[in-house]
Parts: structure tokens; sequence; C-alpha cells
């Protein structure tokens, strides 16, 4: 079971980004990143591109939010509100995440 998922806030808590807190756009579990709305951005020298039809993907510098690795980040906790470490216990018959600090439930 992944501790972090599509949808929920984190916060940066090491690299150039510290503190920061954003959405997760995106989840790489084999590699271990993670896309975060607002951080770790990039920039792209982009050529203009013709695409199929008439309209084509214009040219200039694209900015972009790059993968950070899972590691670097903490989960922000909705009751609390501060990065939190994640347990799970078994609701039900199902795994559900919980809050290492006030215990309440994160699904």
């Amino acid at each position: 079971m992944s501790k972090v998922r599509r949808g929920d806030t984190v916060a940066v808590i090491s690299g150039n980004d510290q503190g920061k807190r954003g959405e997760v756009l995106k989840v790489m579990p084999r590699k271990k990143q993670l896309v975060v709305e607002g951080v770790n951005l990039r920039k792209k020298h982009q050529s203009q591109q013709q695409t199929g039809g008439r309209r084509a993907l214009s040219a200039g510098i694209v900015e972009f939010e790059g993968p950070l690795h899972i590691s670097s980040v903490q989960l922000i906790c909705p009751q609390c509100d501060n990065p939190v470490r994640v347990g799970t216990q078994l609701e039900a018959g199902r795994s559900v995440r919980v809050c290492r600090k006030c215990e309440a439930p994160i699904d």
C-alpha cells in the first residue's frame, strides 16, 4: 500500500524547495518518485512543432514540475495540518492510512 497517493497534500522536507506545500499530481512507484504542483520547477527551451492539422505548439521557454524522490516529502494530516509520518491499520477488513501523531484516518 502506497503511503502517498495522487491528490494528497504534501510538504517538501529537503532540497531547494524545502518548506513548500503542494498537491501530488503524479506518482511513479517503480521509480519511487512523484510530481508535486508548484515544486521543483524546471525550464525547457521548446522549438515550434507542427502537430497533426493546422495547430502548432508555440515556441519559447516552457516551465514544468520535475519529479521528486518520495523520501523528500511528508504527507500533511488533514486534522493536525502538520507534516506527519503515516501508518496503516486494518478497519473492516481493509487497510487504512493513519496519522502517527493524532491517529486520525487519512482516507
